[in-house]
């Protein structure tokens, strides 16, 4: 029993060290073997799209039995009747015993008396461990008990590896995945930046044609709010992280791309790089940017110009974002009726589920939108 002990606790370590099933497998046969005084042992996998159990590891076997062998397992067989009731199954003159057919190899082998175990692997039965005498054996309650801690220690490091190996197929279906699904974005973005070009390029001939300054004017103010979007997914593009634009840059590249129209106007952003934004919030904000400084720029300033500042801030304990718009102009009577812009404005700001301030400035015009960081 002593010998029992220390043999077990040495395969328990061996089981939590070994990377490999069938190391593992070979080295607890050997230790059963040389622990019970029993030259042949040998763990048996069940194969259920064969209905047999394959000898997938052992000692002291001929050649052409390991990894090659498969035995049957109806009631007759010893492993059988271990596999079909789940418990030891011990026989002590196998060849002379009604109840059971002595299979082949064992035969071969001059094997007299047996002792099968199943080995559960999370509550199904992975195989059988059987250790056979070639002379008559009496088996104990202690042969017993040893070999089903054996059994069950191997049948935890078995979970383990099957544990670790659905891990890592996970992680690398992830990972595929992952690359599918990055491609197709990035595809989805090609087409919606081609679709947008199309846009401007149907804006701009329609531009050209129209008759009128008013119509000409209208039709250059969708093309700017498209050309907004289109920005955003220049970005995307580029981004590193799906789905996300970096609104610093963004809102860098939009004003940029605002013509003030004459000189003497100034554009100026202050945002730092690095916030990241969903693309539909991106969007949003980015439009009410591109309408508060269009509007400046067409009525906040006379001859001599002036400036326009774009600020971006965040305040995480608030979870809040603030974006701020102001210029040094002759400031704005009331909202005209029926003006397009602010309407956007509001309507941009409600898609963010913020709220729009106007803002008294000692000069100029000066409107704060707050909306939620996104989680």
């Amino acid at each position: 029993m002593h010998e029992y002990q220390h043999a077990l606790a040495a395969m328990s370590r061996a089981a939590s060290e070994t990377s490999s099933p069938e190391r593992l497998m070979h080295h607890l046969t050997a230790q059963g073997a040389r622990v019970t005084h029993i030259s042949h042992v040998k763990v048996m996998r069940y194969r259920p799209e064969r209905g047999d159990v394959l000898i997938a590891a052992g000692v002291g076997w001929k050649s052409g039995v390991i990894g090659k062998l498969a035995l049957a397992i109806d009631s007759a067989s010893p492993a059988g009747r271990a596999m079909q009731t789940a418990r030891p199954v011990m026989i002590e003159d196998l060849p002379n015993d009604p109840e059971f057919r002595i299979p082949d190899v064992l035969r071969d082998h001059g094997i007299i008396s047996a002792l099968n175990v199943p080995i559960m692997v999370d509550s199904r039965t992975w195989g059988v461990l059987e250790v056979d005498a070639g002379t008559p054996r009496t088996f104990h309650e202690d042969d017993v008990t040893f070999l089903t801690t054996v059994a069950n220690i191997l049948g935890l490091a078995l979970l383990r590896y099957e544990m670790e190996r659905k891990a890592q197929d996970a992680a690398t279906e992830y990972k595929r995945d992952q690359e599918r699904a990055d491609v197709l974005l990035r595809e989805l973005q090609h087409r919606a930046k081609n679709n947008l070009q199309t846009i401007v390029s149907f804006l701009s001939l329609q531009r050209r044609r129209a008759e009128s300054a008013e119509t000409r004017e209208k039709l250059a103010s969708v093309m700017d709010r498209v050309h907004a979007i289109a920005l955003a997914h220049d970005q995307l593009a580029v981004s590193k992280n799906a789905g996300q634009v970096d609104f610093g840059d963004y809102l860098r590249a939009l004003c940029a791309n605002i013509d003030p129209q004459r000189e003497g106007l100034m554009i100026e952003v202050d945002v730092s790089t690095g916030f990241l934004l969903p693309l539909d919030r991106a969007v949003p904000a980015g439009l009410i940017v591109n309408e508060l400084v269009t509007n400046s720029l067409k009525y906040a300033f006379d001859e001599a110009g002036g400036a326009i500042g774009v600020e971006f801030t965040t305040d995480p304990d608030r979870g809040e974002a603030y974006l701020v718009v102001q210029d040094n102009g002759r400031g704005m009577t009331e909202p005209r009726q029926g003006g397009l812009g602010l309407s956007l404005v509001t309507a941009f700001t409600q898609q963010l589920g913020g709220k729009a301030d106007r803002e008294d400035v000692v000069k100029g015009t000066r409107t704060r939108v707050c909306f939620p960081l996104p989680l």
